[in-house]
C-alpha cells in the first residue's frame, strides 16, 4: 500500500476499491435485520446463525467507533497484545454507543425509526468513504495477524476453545413478554433502566417481534459478555505468562464442566458475573498505556458497569484510588490529575446512573465467607487440572514476598505488575464479601482459579526452554487432561435439546 502515497499511484483505482469493499460489506450486513424477520418460519438454528451475525456487525460498530475516537481525541497507547487494542476499542465504543443509543430513545416513537436506520446509513458512508489516510490504515483483520504464526498446537487449542464456547451455549427461555424476560435476567433489579433502553434500541429491528427480540437479547448476554470476558482474561495473562499457555488458559476456563453448570443454574449469569475481570484488566492496561487519556476508557468501562449492576460502582472509586496513589505514583502529579480529568466524563454517567436507579439497596447482596469457601472448594473438585493451583498459590505468594529467591531466578515475569494484580484480586474478593456476591460468584473469581492453575505451567516451560519436545509433550499432555473432563457431549446434547424444543417458560421455571 505504499505506493499509494506515491505521486504516480493510482489513487482513484485504490479509493473505489476501497469504497465498494466497505460500502457492500457494511451495507450487505445492515441489512441482516430485514433478512432475519424473514426468518420467522425457518429453524430457529439459522435464525441463531443471523442473529449471531447482526452481533458481530454491532461489535465491529464498537470497534470502529473507539477507533474513530482515539483518532479524534489523539489517543496513543502501548498495547501489551493485539488483544488489549481490540478489547480496548471495543469497550469505549460500546460504552460511547450506550450512550448515543440512550439519547435516542427520548425520540417520539413516530420517528424514531428514522433516526435509527439514518444514524447508521451516516455511519456506513463515513467509515466507507474513502481517503489516503483511511487506505493505508490497519485494518480489523490486521490486529489479528500475529495469530497467523501460531503453531499447530496452538491452533487446534484454539479451536477447541472456540468449539466448546459455542457448545456451552444454553438453553434460552422464549417468552413473549420482554417484561417477564427482565424480571427473570434481574429479579433483584441490579441492572438500570439505561441498560434496557440500549438493548431495546441495538435490536430496534426487531421490536414487532417479541420471539426476536428475546433471542436477540438472551444472544447478546451471552455472546457478548463471554466475548469479553474471555479476551479480558487472555488479556491478563499475556501481562504475564506466554502466548501458548495463555491460549491454554482460555481452554482451561472454557472447558470446566462448571461453565455450563453455571449456565444451567442461572443462564443469566454471564451478564452479572463477568465485569470484575473486565475490571482488573482496564487497570492493568491503563498503567500499561503510559497514557493519561486512558482515563476516557477506565470511566466510560465502570459506567457500563454500573448500569449491569449498580454495586459495580464501589469499583470506581477503588481502582482509580489504587491507580492515583500507587500504580501510577512514578509518574508525575500533572499527569495523574490529568488521567482523573479524563474518567470525569465517566464519573458524572456514573452518578447520574446512581441517581436513577429507583431502588439502590447496597450491602445487601454480600456472599458469606463459607460460601465463597464452598464455591471454591466445587470449583477445583470439578476439574482435575485445577489442581494445580495450590502449586500456583504457593508460586503466586512467593513472587510477592520473596522475588529474589533462587527457585524464581528462571521467571522472567515482571514481578511488580504481579503484585499489582494480587492487590486488584483481593480488592474483588473483599467487595464480594462486603457488598455484592456477584463480583466473586459463578464466573467472578473462576478466571483466577485458571490463572493461578497455569502459573506452575510457566514456571516449568521457562526452566524448560531449551527442550522444545519436552515442552510440547507437557502442552500435549495438558490439553488431553482438559478436554477428556469437560463433558464436551453433554455440553452438544443440552444444545441439540435446545434447537429440537427450546424450553417455555413453565418448563424453564421448573428447572
Amino acid at each position: 500500500m505504499e505506493n499509494t502515497l506515491a505521486k504516480n499511484s493510482n489513487i482513484v483505482w485504490e479509493k473505489s476499491k476501497f469504497f465498494i469493499n466497505r460500502a457492500v460489506i457494511y451495507f450487505s450486513f445492515l441489512l441482516l435485520p430485514v433478512w432475519i424477520q424473514k426468518s420467522l418460519e425457518i429453524n430457529i438454528f439459522v435464525q441463531s446463525l443471523m442473529m449471531l451475525a447482526y452481533l458481530m456487525f454491532m461489535a465491529g460498530q464498537w470497534y470502529l467507533l473507539g477507533k474513530e475516537i482515539d483518532h479524534r481525541l489523539k489517543i496513543y497507547f502501548r498495547a501489551n497484545s493485539t488483544i488489549d487494542r481490540v478489547l480496548y476499542r471495543v469497550v469505549i465504543g460500546n460504552a460511547t454507543m450506550m450512550i448515543i443509543f440512550n439519547l435516542m430513545s427520548f425520540i417520539p416513537d413516530s420517528v424514531i425509526r428514522h433516526f435509527f436506520w439514518g444514524f447508521f446509513v451516516v455511519v456506513g458512508l463515513f467509515y466507507s468513504w474513502p481517503t489516503r489516510g483511511k487506505i493505508i490504515q490497519e485494518s480489523v483483520t490486521s490486529q489479528f495477524t500475529e495469530y497467523k504464526y501460531l503453531d499447530a498446537f496452538e491452533k487446534t487449542v484454539l479451536f477447541l476453545t472456540i468449539a466448546m464456547f459455542f457448545a456451552s451455549m444454553p438453553s434460552f427461555p422464549f417468552l413473549s413478554n420482554l417484561e417477564t424476560f427482565k424480571l427473570i435476567v434481574d429479579p433483584e433489579e441490579k441492572m438500570n433502566g439505561q441498560l434496557w433502553s440500549y438493548l431495546h434500541m441495538n435490536f430496534f429491528p426487531f421490536r414487532r417481534f417479541p420471539h426476536l427480540m428475546n433471542l436477540g437479547w438472551s444472544m447478546h448476554f451471552y455472546f457478548i459478555s463471554f466475548s469479553i470476558y474471555l479476551l479480558a482474561f487472555y488479556g491478563i495473562l499475556r501481562f504475564f505468562i506466554s502466548r501458548r499457555l495463555s491460549i491454554l488458559g482460555l481452554f482451561a476456563l472454557v472447558s470446566t464442566w462448571s461453565f455450563s453448570l453455571f449456565l444451567k443454574k442461572d443462564i443469566y449469569t454471564c451478564a452479572s458475573t463477568t465485569f470484575s475481570v473486565l475490571w482488573v484488566w482496564s487497570i492493568l492496561w491503563c498503567v500499561k498505556s503510559s497514557t493519561y487519556r486512558a482515563g476516557l476508557m477506565y470511566g466510560l468501562l465502570c459506567y457500563a458497569g454500573v448500569t449491569l449492576n449498580y454495586n459495580n460502582f464501589f469499583l470506581f472509586p477503588v481502582g482509580l484510588g489504587l491507580l492515583y496513589f500507587y500504580f501510577l505514583r512514578e509518574n508525575t502529579e500533572w499527569y495523574r490529575n490529568q488521567f482523573v480529568k479524563y474518567t470525569s466524563l465517566g464519573m458524572f454517567l456514573v452518578l447520574l446512573t446512581l441517581i436513577t436507579h429507583i431502588d439502590l439497596r447496597f450491602f445487601e447482596h454480600a456472599m458469606s465467607l463459607h460460601q465463597f469457601k464452598s464455591y471454591l472448594s466445587v470449583v477445583i473438585k470439578r476439574k482435575a487440572f485445577y489442581s494445580l493451583s495450590f502449586i500456583g498459590l504457593f508460586v503466586f505468594v512467593l513472587m510477592l514476598i520473596k522475588p529474589k529467591i533462587k527457585l524464581l531466578s528462571n521467571l522472567t515475569i515482571d514481578f511488580k505488575r504481579m503484585g499489582e494484580l494480587g492487590i486488584l484480586v483481593g480488592c474483588v474478593i473483599v467487595l464480594g464479601l462486603i457488598v455484592d456476591k456477584d463480583m466473586t460468584k459463578s464466573f467472578g473469581i473462576l478466571w483466577f482459579v485458571v490463572f493461578l492453575s497455569i502459573l506452575p505451567l510457566e514456571w516449568i516451560f521457562q526452566s524448560i526452554s531449551r527442550l522444545r519436545s519436552r515442552r510440547n509433550f507437557i502442552y500435549a499432555i495438558y490439553i488431553l487432561l482438559c478436554l477428556l473432563d469437560s463433558h464436551f457431549e453433554g455440553r452438544i446434547r443440552m444444545l441439540y435439546n435446545f434447537y429440537q424444543s427450546p424450553p417455555d417458560i413453565v418448563e424453564f421455571l421448573n428447572r
